[in-house]
């Protein structure tokens, strides 16, 4: 794949391999960065005429029948067009292109409820803030988790660091606190995840 990419003109970016770029230019003559997102067997392209570019792609490669189409979602977020007043006098009204993490948090959540179902037990209930009031995590000397829930409490910080990149910035302090302890959490630390599940349950 990158060296179809390159074929048709485009650099993998510095920062991010995954992303790959060229210069584009708008029937207006307005020149312009044209994007490619590139994730296992994801392809997400960004230009004016995107059509053009998958086809040139396709050309080259077996797409899955009927999967070339406006995005739906990408890489669990919801990718949608919303109009927004920009308050430009010419243009008052414009639509874009915009990223949701709703969809993918409340999956996340059913699968958290679904385990503690499992053992009989819940996410709390009435939460305000995405953390306890005055918890600090690096003053916690409860029970060492298990094995298994160690795994268990590491699968749930990778979870939450990707509802974070997704948009959910309200929780990037907690989840940088807890993340601290990945490699010998405590059973309070996996309260406080849940606690984290539950302040995005009411607050989704």
């Amino acid at each position: 794949m990158a060296g179809i990419l390159r074929e048709l003109g485009f650099v993998s970016s510095k920062t991010d391999p995954d992303v790959w770029m060229r210069k584009g230019r708008k029937p207006n003559s307005f020149f312009y960065w044209e994007y490619i997102l590139c994730y296992v067997n994801d392809i997400l392209v960004l230009s004016h005429q995107p059509n053009v570019i998958m086809d040139a792609i396709s050309q080259r490669v077996t797409l899955k029948p009927g999967s070339v189409k406006p995005p739906e979602n990408y890489l669990g977020a919801d990718v949608l067009q919303v109009t927004i007043h920009d308050g430009n006098q010419d243009l008052p009204m414009k639509k874009v292109w915009a990223m949701s993490a709703t969809a993918y948090v409340k999956r996340a959540i059913q699968e958290v409820e679904r385990e503690l179902a499992a053992q009989d037990a819940y996410l709390p209930k009435r939460v305000e803030t995405p953390l306890s009031s005055n918890y600090q995590p690096e003053l916690d000397f409860s029970h060492d988790l298990d094995g298994s829930q160690v795994n268990y409490y590491q699968g749930l910080i990778g979870v939450l660091r990707w509802i974070v990149e997704l948009g959910r910035i309200d929780i990037i302090v907690p989840v940088s606190l807890l993340s601290r302890y990945m490699v010998s959490p405590r059973e309070g630390h996996l309260q406080q995840v849940y606690h984290i599940f539950a302040y995005l349950k009411q607050f989704n």
